[in-house]
Formats: C-alpha cells, sequence, structure tokens
C-alpha cells in the first residue's frame, strides 16, 4: 500500500549546492575501489556521501566524502550507521587500499624530483628554494647532476650575501625593514624522447633592499645519442647565420603586432645573447626573451615558436635532423 511519507534526504536531493568536483569524486570512488565502503558489502552502485552533512559543512572535501551503495546510503540516513562509523570506515579505506593496490602504474615513470632547500634565520636572512629533475636513465643523469651543479653554485651566492650582511650589519638600516632574501627556482620539461631533452628552468629571486623581484630563465638542451649540448652553435653550424636567424624571428615577432620596432630591432640584434635562450621541441623551436628584452617588465617574458621548415635553411642540416622530432 502505497505511503505518503517522504524519501530520505539524500546526496542528490540538494540540487542547489554546487556539484562534487570531478577529480574530487574520482579520488574518493578510487580509494574505495568503486565499491561501497562498507565492509562486505561490494555494491558497485555508489553515491558519494558527506560524513559531515552538507548543510553543516558547505563544502566538498575530500576527508569527509565516502562512496557507499544507495541501500548504505539510505541506512545511513535512517541512523542505522553513525558517523563515527563512517569515520573508521573511511579511515579503514586508505590502509586497506595499500594492501590491495599490486603498485603497478599504467603510466611509466617520467622523472623524480629533487629539492636543494635552505632557510637562514639571520639578518636578514633568506629562503632558499630550488627544485630539478632526477631522471633514472644513466645518461640523463648527467644532466640531473649539471642542474644540481648549478643549483649549488646559486646556494653559495646566497650565502656568500649573507656572510656580507652579517660582517655588516649597519648596512641594513633603511634597506625595506631587512626583508628576506628569496629564491624559487621551478621548471618545465619541454621535450624529452629518445633523441633529445629540453628543459626550462624559471628562477623567481628577490635580494634585500631590491625595489622588486626578477625572473632569471635559463634552458638546457641536450642530445642523448650521442649525448652532447645543443648550443646555438651547434644549431646554426656557424655564427654568421646569426642574422639570418635573427631576420625570421623578428619578422614572427612583428606579425603578432605587440612589440614597437625599436624594441624589436635592440632585442633581436644578432649577438649570441639575444638567442641564447631557447627550446627544442618536437617540431621547432621556441625562442624566449626575458624582462625588458623585447617588451615592458610588467609584460614579463616573451616566446615565440619558429618550426623547423621555417629555419631549415639556416641551420646545419645535420643538427637540424639529429634533433627533429620521429614524426617530423
Amino acid at each position: 500500500m502505497p505511503t505518503n511519507k517522504p524519501a530520505p534526504a539524500t546526496e542528490k536531493s540538494a540540487s542547489s549546492r554546487p556539484a562534487i568536483p570531478a577529480e574530487v569524486r574520482r579520488a574518493v570512488l578510487v580509494e574505495a575501489g568503486h565499491r561501497c565502503a562498507i565492509p562486505r558489502c561490494n555494491q558497485t552502485e555508489l553515491d558519494v556521501h558527506h560524513i559531515v552533512p552538507w548543510e553543516t559543512c558547505r563544502k566538498h572535501e575530500y576527508s569527509n566524502l565516502i562512496a557507499l551503495c544507495p541501500i548504505c546510503h539510505r541506512r545511513v540516513h535512517n541512523g542505522d550507521i553513525d558517523r563515527k562509523s563512517l569515520h573508521i570506515y573511511k579511515q579503514n579505506l586508505a590502509s586497506e587500499f595499500g594492501k590491495h593496490d599490486n603498485g603497478a602504474f599504467l603510466a611509466p615513470v617520467v622523472e623524480y624530483k629533487r629539492r636543494l632547500s635552505k632557510i637562514n634565520d639571520g639578518s636578514p636572512g633568506f629562503t632558499f628554494q630550488f627544485d630539478f629533475p632526477d631522471f633514472p636513465s644513466p645518461v640523463e643523469r648527467i644532466v640531473s647532476r649539471n642542474i644540481e651543479a648549478w643549483g649549488l653554485e646559486l646556494l653559495a651566492d646566497f650565502d656568500e650575501n649573507q656572510e656580507r650582511w652579517d660582517q655588516h650589519p649597519e648596512e641594513l638600516q633603511g634597506c625595506l625593514m631587512g626583508i628576506k632574501s628569496a629564491l624559487s627556482g621551478h621548471y618545465q620539461i619541454v621535450r624529452r624522447d629518445e633523441k633529445v631533452i629540453s628543459i626550462r628552468f624559471s628562477i623567481d629571486t628577490y635580494f634585500t633592499g631590491a625595489a622588486h623581484g626578477g625572473r632569471r630563465t635559463r634552458v638546457l638542451n641536450y642530445t642523448l645519442k650521442p649525448f652532447a649540448p645543443i648550443t646555438l652553435d651547434h644549431l646554426l653550424g656557424d655564427l654568421n647565420r646569426l642574422p639570418l636567424l635573427a631576420d625570421i624571428v623578428r619578422q614572427r615577432l612583428g606579425e603578432t603586432g605587440l612589440y614597437s620596432e625599436g624594441s624589436l630591432a635592440s632585442g633581436t640584434e644578432p649577438t649570441p645573447e639575444n638567442f641564447s635562450l631557447f627550446n627544442v621541441e618536437e617540431y621547432g623551436i621556441t625562442f624566449t626573451f626575458p624582462e625588458y628584452a623585447i617588451a615592458s617588465y610588467a609584460d614579463g617574458e616573451q616566446r615565440i615558436f619558429i618550426d623547423f621548415h621555417s629555419i631549415s635553411k639556416v641551420c646545419d642540416p645535420h643538427a637540424l635532423e639529429s634533433i627533429k622530432g620521429l614524426d617530423c
């Protein structure tokens, strides 16, 4: 016989609240193995339930969400399963996951990250954090070691600057209240395959007494078979070809309509310094121009991509062949 008893208030009934973000929902379901979190239930038709009700927390927090089948979900709302039990079941999921996960990922290992870090609590002191990749293959580890050496040089510079402050503390007077110097180094792997590894580093720094911080970019490009750095000289075969490369890059930048003729003329003058920041990609080369080179400080760094076909006439043919992507 039908009744007029209202259905229990479930997670689905609160249509006015925002949806649970897809990545959070996915993490909750994976944690539970896409099965109900109540032990020995094993149902695969699932809801995602707020342990502390949404009306109280008003947040979709991973730690407060648990996967329940519709039957167990109703039991929670009917009071058959209390909140303390749900917290216990949630805690058990993490420990059980490690026992049943075979440890095999579908995605291959790409890199490990290492970090050089130091905090100096002197006056003014400094904070230093420099991340770099630690690749597993023997050849690529040479790249990692080179980057680590560079990071240690940067850290040594900070230590040396701090020693000067320690020896002459009177110079701190009026230096923006002795605000700490800081360095944050992070990287992007632009390309990594069997032929080339290319990395772009961004180093954000602030030195005590400066009006503002700044950013430096450093690039590393290597061929892997054989292992060798890819320099501008290697790429062109002869630096006398640099004016031809500068013309191509200047024209491509001019086509964007973002830069004045004067800025382009000075920033793309055919000197090795102006074109030393480049990353070898699969289908071309990206040139980076630092702050102030072709645009204002507020505009930041500028980049332009030039495909291999466009620069084929100015590059050394053998060098170009050694860096082209496999599909080129």
